[in-house]
């Protein structure tokens, strides 16, 4: 049966205008070009990720963002390895102070009690900013209504960890599917298929108990869990079980018929549609003026090939550009926040926390960042749930954005169309 997150609040939240960006390729930039000799592919440079993520943090980026692809070592037509989302997230944890680190762990390969642990060591480490994405196994393309249902019912199972309801008492407590198997000296088994491993869940004989990881426990009661949508399967999952959606639209009018219809599917799960965060990804490539932009995004296009992008919206313009775009789709409705792909992780990162997020700031849009230190679920405007929710959160308080009509407008004589955005 499918599992429904519970409602979490039936009052609404204000909700801040969300930017975060996504440095999966900071693990290694695989681009097909490389086939041809003309850049060599780069192994994974933990010293130049952590940089990467404390410029994120310091900027004032809300979100950093590891998907499945998060590379260790690009092959010269394939990739040879992987590097754990979340290890990587845990490894940077205790050197960032406020974004949230979401890391992407899939559902199919992975216990959801060792799912639950990595998350949560990431959460403490961050002292309560961690988030786990909802992760496509590795070699699965399609989110189907199969990966959609086993995702579903492993989040449930995930989210009962976190709240300190996963059966981990003898053969006489009931279910105890989301048991890991240990033998007598404590050890997991591991079943292996090439490249991949898998700990195994089972139901202990009679008279011998399961042991699940210890220390699960959260800072903040219960991370988000975040859902890429990129079907109408992984639509319903996310409108069941996300605290954030990531979107791929190129056009507003998509972007809210996207957002409507997640907020109509969470209320008719018995979830409050406010505690929903819709964000839109985008493919930016920012520079002081739009021709520079503009001839940068062609030449990354002629070497890797127009599918870079990866059939987000691609925003081409000075940092002010990428800034009212993404307070246009904020006042259309379109969504409640952006998750941005640098093209160029250096200069376009740099660029996002020097130049858009001050400009958010000054137009009133965007608080400026906080420098006590929040969770997460406080950060996106989130309430509190799990067992961590009595507790309280001295740093949750949320400042709402501007009113619209308060928010000052683009310059006389900007035509809708003066900067690239395009599908």
């Amino acid at each position: 049966m499918p599992y429904s997150l519970p409602s979490t609040s039936t009052t609404s939240t204000p909700s801040p205008l969300v930017v975060g960006v996504d440095l999966t390729a900071a693990g290694a930039r695989p681009g097909v070009h490389r086939a041809r000799g003309i850049v060599q592919p780069r192994s994974f440079d933990a010293e130049r990720f952590v940089q990467l993520v404390r410029t994120a943090d310091g900027g004032g980026l809300d979100l950093v963002t590891l998907d499945e692809g998060f590379l260790l070592h690009p092959g010269r037509r394939q990739v040879t390895g992987r590097l754990d989302a979340a290890v990587a997230a845990a490894r940077v944890a205790p050197h960032t102070t406020r974004a949230g680190l979401v890391a992407a762990v899939d559902t199919a390969h992975v216990d959801p009690a060792h799912v639950a642990q990595a998350v949560a060591r990431v959460d403490q480490a961050s002292s309560g900013r961690a988030g786990w994405q909802v992760g496509l196994p590795t070699g699965i393309v399609a989110q189907d209504d199969a990966w959609a249902e086993q995702a579903r019912d492993v989040a449930a199972q995930v989210v009962r960890h976190w709240d300190g309801l996963a059966t981990s008492a003898g053969p006489n407590a009931g279910d105890t599917a989301g048991a890991v198997a240990v033998d007598d000296e404590g050890r997991f088994r591991v079943d292996h298929d090439g490249i991949r491993f898998a700990v195994r869940r089972y139901r202990p004989a009679e008279g011998r108990a399961a042991d699940g990881p210890r220390g699960a426990g959260t800072r903040q009661g219960r991370p988000p869990v975040v859902v890429s949508a990129r079907s109408e399967a992984a639509l319903d999952l996310a409108a069941r079980t996300a605290d954030v959606v990531r979107v791929a639209a190129t056009a507003p009018a998509r972007a809210v018929r996207l957002r409507s219809r997640l907020r109509d599917a969470a209320e008719a799960a018995g979830r409050d549609p406010d505690t929903l965060r819709v964000l839109t990804e985008a493919y930016v490539v920012l520079a002081e003026d739009r021709a520079s932009a503009q001839a940068r995004l062609e030449l990354v296009e002629a070497l890797e090939g127009p599918e870079i992008s990866g059939g987000l919206l691609v925003v081409a313009g000075t940092p002010d550009d990428l800034a009212e775009t993404i307070v246009d789709w904020r006042d259309a409705g379109a969504s409640d926040g952006f998750l941005l792909r640098p093209s160029s992780l250096g200069p376009d990162l740099d660029a996002l926390v020097d130049g858009v997020l001050p400009r958010l700031a000054r137009d009133g849009v965007r608080a400026v960042a906080s420098p006590a230190p929040r969770t997460l679920r406080a950060t996106l405007g989130l309430p509190d749930v799990g067992p961590a929710a009595d507790a309280g959160d001295a740093g949750s308080a949320v400042v709402a954005p501007a009113p619209a009509h308060a928010r000052p407008r683009a310059r006389a004589g900007r035509t809708a169309d003066s900067r690239l955005v395009r599908a």
